[in-house]
């Protein structure tokens, strides 16, 4: 028995010295796409939000504990167009959170995944909307809730093509009479990571 401990012991040390000298990479990127907004909250009714797609665009930092896995912190902003009582207005979307990102080969080519879990902002501008002869006017207003943010694409070295999800989630914001409203985005963005030793 104490034979096996002794082994399991220098077995481990053996580990922890060779993860001590071994080099960190650390990373950031960039990312720059067209987002379209989905959700039981998104029609062309007129109690609901009318967006259509916008521009997407976001970083991120990552420390990486090996070839393949990295953490982090992940940002992203979409704009979006949308349309209340006939006027076309901007509505925005903010993510901020904790992300872990797999890519599956250590080649130049590979594909990757990620998961993001965070903080979701809906951004509403002032915007009116008509019923009948009636129209009311709701004024600028934000609304926040719990993210989720799966993300899937491939590198070709630094450049990478991505698709990533912010899962639709409800919203309320008293202010802007939006009242439980499901709302996420779906992302196709192109970008570039670049990555350095500590």
């Amino acid at each position: 028995m104490k034979k096996t401990i002794l082994t399991v012991a220098a077995a481990c040390f053996c580990i922890c010295l060779s993860l001590g000298v071994q080099a960190q990479a650390v990373s950031a990127s960039g990312f720059l796409g067209w987002a379209v907004p989905g959700g039981s909250g998104v029609s062309d009714e007129p109690e609901d939000l009318n967006l259509d797609g916008g521009l997407t665009y976001g970083l991120d930092a990552m420390y990486h504990l090996n070839e393949n896995l990295g953490v982090g912190l992940q940002f992203n902003r979409s704009v979006l167009a949308g349309a209340g009582g006939g006027d076309i207005d901007l509505f925005g979307m903010r993510f901020f959170g904790a992300k872990a990102q797999y890519r599956f080969f250590e080649n130049k080519v590979s594909p990757y995944a990620g998961l993001a879990l965070g903080l979701s902002t809906l951004l509403t501008p002032e915007y009116s909307v008509t019923t009948g002869t009636e129209t009311t006017v709701y004024p600028e207003s934000t609304g926040s809730t719990f993210g989720i943010l799966p993300e899937a694409g491939i590198y070709f070295g630094g450049l990478f093509i991505g698709v990533q999800y912010l899962v639709p989630l409800a919203y309320t914001i008293d202010e802007a009479a939006i009242v439980d409203k499901s709302l996420g985005t779906l992302g196709i963005n192109i970008g570039y990571r670049y990555t350095f030793e500590l």
